[in-house]
């Protein structure tokens, strides 16, 4: 009896050896695959959401761009119909302030008088014609400052969303990329443990998600925060320019400081504006530059 146990001993350890040797081979393709849906999929979609967000903020800082180009061109036909009014002004003034042997050499020439006069008549209409053209630009200028801040505020709100998910995005990103890289020995494995198709579509998928890359994410928070800083600015800008053009154009007399001041502030808002539609145009290439790289991955994943 003893020296079938001593037989058997050996036996039964060798059979252990035997069977974790059979564990070790066998196919992991089910685990890996489901390590890999776990961690990459939904990238894509995210994305997609940023991107949508990510073009409404170009439309809208676009929008903004145009309208303080707008009132800046208001701006600027207004300080001419303005300068055209006080030119006529003095004119009218040298009619008005006409002396008394003037207006004696007036009384000998009717017809000189008459034309002074008709002269007069003419300018003063011209002069009202005028002063509602520059009310009404001035009144464009104003609204479309308004408009300016108001999509100001509205970029800064995308920009400062699209900045917070784009750090979201990147820790999804990451994670796909560290579960492909801590199974890469179980896909080298599944060359010699599984069927040749399950390696090959596991080798595809890790392949195709391996080329997303953090960078591009870290772009998108970069432009994303230089655009906000920029919006920010161009709402303290527009929102004074609104404030001086109105002021400026409820004056009965024109105050020349005051409409320079505004078409000042309404340069300065296009110029934010503008500034802003390029970070947020190169955010927007970023994110599309990452969504074809996820897309596929989800699509190779799609097909383990």
């Amino acid at each position: 009896m003893l020296k079938r146990i001593v037989i058997l001993l050996p036996f039964c350890m060798l059979s252990g050896i035997f069977t974790d040797y059979a564990r070790a081979g066998e196919c992991t393709y089910n685990w890996t695959v489901a390590a890999l849906r776990s961690s990459c999929l939904g990238i894509s979609k995210e994305l997609q959401d940023i991107k949508t967000m990510g073009t409404a903020n170009v439309i809208v800082t676009a929008v903004g761009t145009g309208a303080a180009g707008g009132a800046l061109y208001a701006g600027i036909k207004k300080s001419s119909v303005d300068k055209k009014i006080a030119e006529l002004e003095k004119e009218m003034n040298k009619i008005k302030d006409m002396s008394d042997a003037d207006f004696v050499r007036f009384l000998k020439n009717m017809a000189a008088f008459e034309e002074a006069r008709d002269k007069y008549n003419g300018m003063c209409a011209q002069k009202r014609q005028l002063q509602e053209q520059a009310k009404k630009l001035g009144n464009w200028r104003t609204g479309l400052m308004a408009g300016n801040t108001a999509t100001a505020v509205a970029g800064t709100v995308i920009s400062s969303k699209n900045q917070n998910e784009s750090g979201d995005i990147k820790g999804m990103i990451q994670k796909c990329l560290d579960t492909i890289n801590q199974n890469k020995q179980q896909i080298g494995q599944a060359q010699f443990d599984c069927a040749p198709s399950e390696y090959q579509k596991l080798q595809e998928a890790a392949s195709v998600c391996g080329k997303m890359t953090t960078m591009h994410m870290e772009k998108v928070s970069k432009n994303a925060n230089t655009s906000k800083i920029v919006s920010a600015v161009n709402i303290g800008t527009g929102l004074a320019g609104t404030i001086t053009s109105a002021v400026a154009n409820s004056k009965k007399q024109a105050n020349k400081k005051m409409d320079t001041a505004a078409n000042v502030l309404a340069g300065t808002s296009a110029v934010a504006s503008g500034a802003s539609t390029v970070f947020n145009a190169i955010t927007l290439k970023a994110i599309n530059d990452n969504i074809k790289n996820a897309t596929a991955c989800e699509e190779a994943i799609g097909a383990l």
